[in-house]
């Protein structure tokens, strides 16, 4: 478990979420992940940040993981 896994993005997370960026690295290309109902998963393709979010639309994001230390970071898709 990561320090802030399962919070709500604070709301000025969420503004650099809805803008396209990392709000935990300020990265640019965060990519989808897998997807069900009416949530997506989305994770920040920075290899030193990898932080994960579950967009679940009109329900807010919450994180999955961030960028704490000692994280393991895998990216969904690669082996």
């Amino acid at each position: 478990m990561t320090t802030k896994e399962g919070e709500r993005l604070s709301p000025e997370e969420l503004f650099e979420f809805r803008a396209g960026r990392c709000p935990d690295c300020g990265c640019v290309e965060v990519r989808p992940g897998p997807r069900g109902g009416l949530s997506q998963n989305i994770y920040c393709a920075a290899l030193v940040c990898g932080s994960r979010f579950n967009e679940m639309g009109p329900f807010g994001v919450e994180r999955i993981s961030d960028k704490s230390p000692g994280v393991k970071r895998e990216h969904w898709g690669q082996a």
